[in-house]
């Protein structure tokens, strides 16, 4: 998975939630961009503004795409 880079941000592990905050405006993309890939622990996103809540279908894949996330767009 491939998304731009931003030091403005983190991934959250909440359940089987994961927490995206990240730079004002860009929820809305990195949901979308989520939910194109396919990734086969999510199974759907909702955005606000800075915020992106990533659905997945437990704790243990929670833990494994925060870790994804976090390392793609905040490493």
């Amino acid at each position: 998975m491939r998304f731009w880079r931003s030091s403005d941000g983190r991934a959250v592990q909440a359940q089987n939630i994961v927490v995206v905050h990240s730079e004002l405006g860009s929820a809305p993309a990195i949901a979308r961009a989520l939910d194109r890939v396919e990734h086969a622990k999510v199974i759907g996103t909702l955005a606000g503004d800075d915020t992106c809540l990533v659905i997945t279908n437990g704790p243990a894949d929670a833990r494994s795409v925060a870790a994804e996330l976090g390392a793609a767009m905040f490493g």
